[in-house]
């Protein structure tokens, strides 16, 4: 009788682990992250030089923890992530859930107005915000394409980690300018001094609103982030925020033949570049012949409205959309008194297209 009642405990033992739950009893992974950038993404494109072409030693993310696949997530942790020479890594160790149905949403970003952090007003799974935001020139905003449902370190843009695939949310702006000539074609003795007194750009919005969204995948894998306010550039400009002119240059300015800046490098909100939109210049012109003045002409006006600029398919550029870069070269002819700019735009901020217009 005994014999059966031991055989009988047997089975309930046996029973009773069979009904328990399949945990991983591997040691824990620690959490890293595999960054690259939009345009280059490849092996190329390393750690070292990434952070060296953005400036971006530590960005920021958070991770929400989905328990057993629950359909809520909860913040796992909120954490700078940083290059440590060997891994993007967050500030201490976090492990990657064991049971095969937990999974992490990862959410980061970089803000940086070139001195401090710029802080979202919104981070959630589905939301990321910054809302009513005056850009500044040295503005750097990236947002990483959301990773969804990760469960371990993957091999991606050729190390392993969280994909973190960053994009710039604003656009950059630069204006060279440079006079074709100083002397004259038919009499060399005959020679100019161009001076710029002026140059600012008006109509140009300078505070907006970003409402990003994103929804869950089917499986593991990442998602671009999108805007329900515009699909192209992603922020919402606020009215009245462009009737300030953003002046270009301090003092009056010598044009020499080479190119130099007159509107360094700056970040700008993405935007459609309206009727109102103008580059608005003064300059003066000195004649001299064999070194003596005969002619002086001050404040000399030039207004060139943005969207009527065309790109050598004869297409008009009517908006700066997020991470392109636009270079606009000017070259003043003292001779026939002419202006000619030549944009420059950066597709994804790495291709040059070259764009030749002639404005009278």
């Amino acid at each position: 009788m005994k014999k059966w009642f031991d055989i009988a405990v047997l089975g309930i033992l046996v029973s009773l682990v069979a009904c328990t739950k399949t945990e991983n009893t591997a040691a824990p992974e620690a959490i890293s992250y595999t960054v690259g950038r939009y345009a280059t993404a490849t092996k190329a494109d390393t750690h070292s030089e990434y952070r060296t072409a953005e400036g971006l030693e530590v960005f920021q993310s958070k991770a929400f923890l989905h328990t057993e696949g629950a359909a809520e997530g909860t913040l796992f942790f909120n954490s700078a992530i940083s290059w440590d020479g060997a891994t993007w890594s967050p500030e201490r160790d976090y492990y990657w859930p064991k049971h095969p149905q937990s999974y992490l949403n990862f959410v980061s970003w970089y803000a940086n107005d070139g001195s401090a952090n710029i802080t979202p007003d919104t981070v959630t799974e589905t939301q990321f915000q910054i809302l009513n935001r005056t850009v500044g020139a040295n503005d750097r905003i990236l947002v990483a394409d959301e990773a969804w449902k990760q469960k371990a370190n993957i091999n991606t843009y050729y190390t392993s980690g969280v994909p973190t695939l960053f994009r710039h949310v604003l656009s950059r702006v630069k204006v060279n300018m440079k006079a074709t000539t100083l002397t004259d074609p038919e009499l060399a003795n005959v020679t100019y001094e161009v001076t710029l007194q002026d140059a600012k750009f008006e109509g140009v919005f300078q505070k907006g609103n970003m409402k990003l969204l994103n929804s869950a995948l089917a499986d593991t894998g990442t998602r671009k982030w999108y805007s329900t306010e515009s699909a192209t550039y992603l922020w919402k400009t606020v009215v009245g925020s462009n009737e300030d002119a953003i002046d270009f240059v301090d003092s009056n300015t010598n044009v020499t033949t080479t190119y130099n800046a007159i509107l360094p490098e700056r970040s700008f909100i993405p935007q459609a570049l309206g009727d109102g939109i103008k580059l608005t210049i003064t300059y003066s012109v000195t004649t001299k012949s064999n070194g003596t003045i005969t002619a002086t002409e001050s404040d000399i006006p030039a207004t060139i409205v943005m969207n009527t600029i065309k790109n050598t398919s004869d297409v008009a550029i009517t908006q700066w959309v997020p991470n392109k870069i636009y270079t606009y070269n000017i070259a003043i002819n003292p001779v026939g008194k002419e202006i000619l700019l030549n944009p420059t735009v950066e597709t994804e901020w790495t291709f040059a297209e070259d764009i030749n217009v002639t404005v009278e």
